[in-house]
């Protein structure tokens, strides 16, 4: 098969993945209530070919694809409403921010209890020079 034939083939089964009804699903209807399924597809493929007579000739493909469920579109009493399935960045980005102020937090209660047990150690040392006769 040649390169061209390769890349029609692949090409043919990628718009076949990649149609409207993959990213905008069907639409469910469930009671009076109309769910409408919401993806992000990606793909991409390679493909290539070559050689001489003599030593004759070689071609491949590959490619890959992904789908990713973002949301669904809920219409319901003749609204509508986005929900989406990843949670908010908001939470992720805001325990990133609290990571320093926790860091910190836990690195002064470590310097604290390395203090007290140096201050132990010490204490004990010091009692054991006081022996009496």
């Amino acid at each position: 098969m040649s390169v061209e034939d390769l890349i029609r083939t692949v090409m043919t089964e990628f718009r076949q993945i990649v149609k409207a009804e993959t990213v905008v699903g069907e639409p469910i209807e469930i009671g009076g209530t109309v769910v409408v399924p919401v993806s992000r597809i990606s793909f991409g493929f390679g493909a290539g070919g070559g050689g001489d007579k003599s030593d004759g000739s070689g071609s491949g493909t590959g490619g890959g694809a992904s789908v990713e469920p973002l949301a669904f579109v809920v219409i319901q009493d003749g609204k509508a409403q986005i929900l989406p399935i990843r949670e908010k960045e908001g939470s992720i980005k805001g325990l990133l921010d609290l990571a320093p102020d926790l860091l910190s937090k836990v690195k002064a209660m470590k310097e604290k209890r390395d203090r007290k047990k140096a201050d132990a150690e010490a204490d004990a040392d010091s009692g054991d020079d006081d022996v009496s006769a």
